[in-house]
Protein backbone atom coordinates (compact mmCIF):
# COMPACT_ATOMS: atom_id res chain seq x y z
CA UNK A 1 0.00 0.00 0.00
CA UNK A 2 1.06 3.85 -0.94
CA UNK A 3 1.68 5.53 2.11
CA UNK A 4 2.12 9.08 -0.02
CA UNK A 5 -0.10 10.78 -2.30
CA UNK A 6 0.16 9.93 -5.82
CA UNK A 7 2.50 12.37 -8.00
CA UNK A 8 1.97 13.46 -11.59
CA UNK A 9 6.18 13.17 -11.69
CA UNK A 10 5.67 10.00 -10.02
CA UNK A 11 3.16 8.34 -12.70
CA UNK A 12 4.64 9.49 -15.43
CA UNK A 13 8.48 8.10 -14.70
CA UNK A 14 6.68 5.24 -14.14
CA UNK A 15 4.97 4.70 -17.07
CA UNK A 16 8.17 5.70 -18.90
CA UNK A 17 10.49 3.22 -17.55
CA UNK A 18 7.48 0.55 -18.25
CA UNK A 19 7.71 1.33 -21.76
CA UNK A 20 4.39 3.00 -22.14
CA UNK A 21 2.26 5.40 -23.23
CA UNK A 22 -1.35 6.57 -21.71
CA UNK A 23 -4.03 5.86 -21.62
CA UNK A 24 -3.35 2.34 -19.81
CA UNK A 25 -5.23 -0.50 -18.61
CA UNK A 26 -4.70 -3.09 -16.17
CA UNK A 27 -4.21 -5.83 -19.01
CA UNK A 28 -1.27 -3.55 -21.09
CA UNK A 29 0.08 -3.04 -17.83
CA UNK A 30 0.13 -6.31 -16.70
CA UNK A 31 1.81 -7.12 -19.67
CA UNK A 32 4.42 -4.38 -19.91
CA UNK A 33 5.47 -5.57 -16.12
CA UNK A 34 6.26 -8.95 -16.98
CA UNK A 35 7.92 -8.62 -20.09
CA UNK A 36 10.57 -6.47 -18.17
CA UNK A 37 10.50 -8.31 -14.86
CA UNK A 38 11.29 -11.58 -17.26
CA UNK A 39 14.83 -10.20 -18.45
CA UNK A 40 15.77 -8.89 -14.75
CA UNK A 41 14.78 -10.57 -12.12
CA UNK A 42 17.69 -11.00 -9.74
CA UNK A 43 17.21 -15.66 -9.63
CA UNK A 44 18.42 -15.08 -13.33
CA UNK A 45 21.77 -13.27 -12.27
CA UNK A 46 22.54 -15.38 -9.33
CA UNK A 47 25.44 -16.53 -10.50
CA UNK A 48 27.32 -12.77 -9.51
CA UNK A 49 26.77 -10.87 -7.33
CA UNK A 50 26.94 -7.83 -8.93
CA UNK A 51 24.94 -8.37 -11.65
CA UNK A 52 22.62 -9.52 -9.19
CA UNK A 53 22.58 -6.61 -7.16
CA UNK A 54 21.57 -4.45 -10.04
CA UNK A 55 19.29 -6.81 -11.42
CA UNK A 56 17.19 -6.37 -7.65
CA UNK A 57 17.80 -2.71 -8.19
CA UNK A 58 15.80 -2.74 -11.53
CA UNK A 59 13.56 -5.01 -10.40
CA UNK A 60 12.76 -3.44 -7.39
CA UNK A 61 12.00 0.19 -9.29
CA UNK A 62 9.46 -2.07 -11.74
CA UNK A 63 8.12 -3.38 -9.11
CA UNK A 64 7.03 0.57 -7.86
CA UNK A 65 6.54 1.44 -11.17
CA UNK A 66 3.82 -1.24 -12.02
CA UNK A 67 2.29 -0.46 -8.37
CA UNK A 68 2.24 3.55 -9.01
CA UNK A 69 0.30 2.83 -12.54
CA UNK A 70 -1.93 0.40 -10.96
CA UNK A 71 -3.07 3.09 -8.02
CA UNK A 72 -3.17 5.35 -11.01
CA UNK A 73 -5.80 3.31 -12.77
CA UNK A 74 -7.47 2.97 -10.02
CA UNK A 75 -7.89 6.70 -8.84
CA UNK A 76 -9.13 7.48 -12.37
CA UNK A 77 -7.37 10.47 -12.88
CA UNK A 78 -6.08 12.00 -15.94
CA UNK A 79 -2.81 11.08 -17.55
CA UNK A 80 0.80 13.06 -17.39
CA UNK A 81 2.34 13.13 -20.63
CA UNK A 82 5.76 10.64 -20.86
CA UNK A 83 8.43 11.87 -18.47
CA UNK A 84 11.02 11.19 -21.53
CA UNK A 85 10.18 13.94 -24.17
CA UNK A 86 8.45 13.52 -27.25
CA UNK A 87 5.17 15.27 -28.93
CA UNK A 88 2.75 16.86 -26.41
CA UNK A 89 0.10 13.92 -25.55
CA UNK A 90 -3.49 15.53 -26.30
CA UNK A 91 -5.50 15.75 -23.09
CA UNK A 92 -8.22 13.32 -22.98
CA UNK A 93 -10.67 16.27 -21.54
CA UNK A 94 -9.98 19.95 -20.43
CA UNK A 95 -8.41 20.30 -16.77
CA UNK A 96 -6.33 22.29 -14.73
CA UNK A 97 -2.46 21.90 -15.43
CA UNK A 98 -0.70 18.98 -13.30
CA UNK A 99 3.00 19.92 -11.90
CA UNK A 100 5.45 17.33 -13.46
CA UNK A 101 8.88 16.87 -14.56
CA UNK A 102 10.63 19.04 -17.46
CA UNK A 103 10.66 16.50 -20.35
CA UNK A 104 13.54 15.04 -21.57
CA UNK A 105 14.19 15.40 -25.27
CA UNK A 106 14.80 11.94 -26.89
CA UNK A 107 17.05 13.64 -29.61
CA UNK A 108 19.25 15.71 -27.67
CA UNK A 109 19.06 13.73 -23.78
CA UNK A 110 18.24 17.66 -22.41
CA UNK A 111 15.49 18.95 -20.59
CA UNK A 112 14.43 22.70 -19.68
CA UNK A 113 16.53 24.07 -16.99
CA UNK A 114 19.69 22.22 -18.45
CA UNK A 115 22.93 24.35 -18.60
CA UNK A 116 24.71 24.35 -22.17
CA UNK A 117 28.00 25.60 -23.83
CA UNK A 118 27.55 26.83 -27.77
CA UNK A 119 29.77 26.44 -30.14
CA UNK A 120 32.31 27.09 -30.03
CA UNK A 121 32.16 25.97 -26.34
CA UNK A 122 33.99 28.90 -24.93
CA UNK A 123 31.51 30.93 -23.34
CA UNK A 124 29.58 31.11 -20.37
CA UNK A 125 26.95 27.81 -19.76
CA UNK A 126 23.24 29.33 -20.82
CA UNK A 127 19.70 27.56 -19.68
CA UNK A 128 17.68 25.62 -21.64
CA UNK A 129 14.24 26.70 -22.86
CA UNK A 130 13.34 23.84 -24.68
CA UNK A 131 13.61 21.60 -27.75
CA UNK A 132 12.07 21.81 -31.50
CA UNK A 133 12.30 19.48 -34.52
CA UNK A 134 11.91 20.45 -37.79
CA UNK A 135 9.85 18.74 -40.40
CA UNK A 136 12.88 17.47 -41.94
CA UNK A 137 14.54 16.15 -38.85
CA UNK A 138 17.06 18.92 -37.42
CA UNK A 139 16.92 19.14 -34.20
CA UNK A 140 16.93 23.55 -32.40
CA UNK A 141 17.81 23.73 -28.52
CA UNK A 142 15.94 26.78 -27.72
CA UNK A 143 18.09 28.89 -25.26
CA UNK A 144 17.16 31.43 -21.92
CA UNK A 145 18.54 34.50 -24.16
CA UNK A 146 16.15 33.96 -26.19
CA UNK A 147 18.15 32.35 -29.21
CA UNK A 148 18.02 28.97 -30.40
CA UNK A 149 20.94 26.50 -31.92
CA UNK A 150 21.70 23.50 -33.52
CA UNK A 151 21.41 20.68 -31.58
CA UNK A 152 25.13 20.03 -32.72
CA UNK A 153 26.52 22.82 -31.54
CA UNK A 154 25.07 22.51 -28.11
CA UNK A 155 27.36 20.77 -25.79
CA UNK A 156 25.86 20.08 -21.82
CA UNK A 157 27.80 21.84 -18.81
CA UNK A 158 27.98 21.78 -15.28
CA UNK A 159 27.19 18.34 -14.98
CA UNK A 160 28.73 14.47 -13.72
CA UNK A 161 27.43 11.73 -15.01
CA UNK A 162 27.08 8.87 -12.78
CA UNK A 163 26.62 6.25 -15.06
CA UNK A 164 29.95 7.03 -17.26
CA UNK A 165 31.51 9.39 -15.11
CA UNK A 166 31.65 12.08 -17.96
CA UNK A 167 31.93 15.67 -16.87
CA UNK A 168 32.02 19.52 -17.74
CA UNK A 169 32.66 22.12 -16.23
CA UNK A 170 32.23 25.24 -14.21
CA UNK A 171 32.81 22.99 -11.26
CA UNK A 172 30.81 25.24 -8.60
CA UNK A 173 27.62 24.82 -6.68
CA UNK A 174 25.44 24.81 -9.71
CA UNK A 175 26.92 21.65 -10.63
CA UNK A 176 24.20 18.64 -10.91
CA UNK A 177 24.93 14.86 -11.20
CA UNK A 178 22.50 13.25 -14.16
CA UNK A 179 22.87 11.20 -16.75
CA UNK A 180 24.61 12.55 -20.04
CA UNK A 181 23.29 12.83 -23.24
CA UNK A 182 24.71 9.87 -24.34
CA UNK A 183 24.04 7.52 -21.53
CA UNK A 184 20.23 8.32 -22.03
CA UNK A 185 20.27 7.75 -25.50
CA UNK A 186 22.25 4.56 -24.77
CA UNK A 187 19.34 3.33 -22.55
CA UNK A 188 16.74 3.53 -25.39
CA UNK A 189 18.73 1.89 -27.48
CA UNK A 190 19.35 -1.03 -24.99
CA UNK A 191 15.98 -1.71 -24.16
CA UNK A 192 15.17 -1.61 -28.29
CA UNK A 193 18.39 -4.35 -29.01
CA UNK A 194 19.47 -6.27 -26.11
CA UNK A 195 22.12 -7.31 -28.54
CA UNK A 196 24.09 -3.87 -28.43
CA UNK A 197 25.09 -3.83 -24.95
CA UNK A 198 28.52 -5.22 -25.90
CA UNK A 199 29.02 -1.91 -27.71
CA UNK A 200 27.16 0.21 -25.09
CA UNK A 201 29.59 -1.51 -22.31
CA UNK A 202 32.70 0.23 -24.59
CA UNK A 203 31.52 3.22 -24.96
CA UNK A 204 30.88 3.73 -21.30
CA UNK A 205 34.38 2.48 -20.71
CA UNK A 206 35.47 5.33 -23.19
CA UNK A 207 33.52 7.84 -21.85
CA UNK A 208 34.88 7.58 -18.28
CA UNK A 209 38.49 7.36 -19.73
CA UNK A 210 37.90 10.82 -21.29
CA UNK A 211 35.88 11.79 -18.01
CA UNK A 212 39.07 11.81 -16.29
CA UNK A 213 40.87 13.68 -18.29
CA UNK A 214 38.71 16.16 -18.07
CA UNK A 215 38.56 16.00 -14.44
CA UNK A 216 41.99 16.91 -13.99
CA UNK A 217 41.84 19.47 -16.24
CA UNK A 218 39.00 20.98 -14.02
CA UNK A 219 41.34 20.57 -11.30
CA UNK A 220 38.28 18.02 -9.16
CA UNK A 221 39.36 15.48 -7.17
CA UNK A 222 35.59 14.16 -6.70
CA UNK A 223 34.52 14.13 -10.27
CA UNK A 224 38.26 12.35 -11.35
CA UNK A 225 37.62 9.50 -8.44
CA UNK A 226 33.99 8.58 -9.82
CA UNK A 227 35.08 8.74 -13.50
CA UNK A 228 38.16 6.51 -12.55
CA UNK A 229 35.20 4.13 -10.24
CA UNK A 230 32.87 4.38 -13.51
CA UNK A 231 36.00 2.80 -15.59
CA UNK A 232 36.72 -0.03 -13.27
CA UNK A 233 33.26 -0.69 -13.51
CA UNK A 234 33.07 -0.93 -17.07
CA UNK A 235 36.24 -3.16 -17.30
CA UNK A 236 34.85 -5.73 -15.10
CA UNK A 237 31.54 -6.35 -16.88
CA UNK A 238 34.12 -7.42 -20.12
CA UNK A 239 33.76 -10.96 -19.23
CA UNK A 240 29.90 -10.85 -18.26
CA UNK A 241 27.56 -12.92 -20.27
CA UNK A 242 24.81 -10.85 -22.67
CA UNK A 243 22.08 -11.19 -20.54
CA UNK A 244 24.43 -10.38 -16.97
CA UNK A 245 25.86 -7.41 -19.05
CA UNK A 246 22.12 -6.18 -19.90
CA UNK A 247 21.06 -6.39 -16.38
CA UNK A 248 24.32 -4.17 -14.93
CA UNK A 249 23.92 -1.86 -17.48
CA UNK A 250 20.19 -1.64 -17.27
CA UNK A 251 20.57 -1.02 -13.64
CA UNK A 252 23.11 1.60 -13.61
CA UNK A 253 20.74 3.86 -16.29
CA UNK A 254 17.79 3.00 -14.73
CA UNK A 255 19.53 4.37 -11.32
CA UNK A 256 21.14 7.30 -12.73
CA UNK A 257 17.95 8.86 -14.32
CA UNK A 258 15.40 8.17 -10.87
CA UNK A 259 18.06 10.06 -9.48
CA UNK A 260 18.04 12.57 -11.63
CA UNK A 261 14.71 12.83 -11.96
CA UNK A 262 13.79 13.54 -8.15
Amino acid sequence: MRRRPLRTTDCARALWLLGLEPPVDEAELSRAWKQRVARTHPDLHASSEQHSEAATVLTRALNDARDTVAAWITAGREWPEPSMGGRRAERRRAAPPQPRAAAVCKRTGLRAGDRVRVWPFDGQPVAVRGTEVEPLGSVWVLLDDHEAARAEHVRLAAYGCPVCGACEGPVDDRLVTRPCGECLRDLRLLEQRPTEASRIRTAIEARSEAGRATARSLESEWLEHRAAERTRWARRLRTAQPVDLQAALLGAFTSAFERWAA
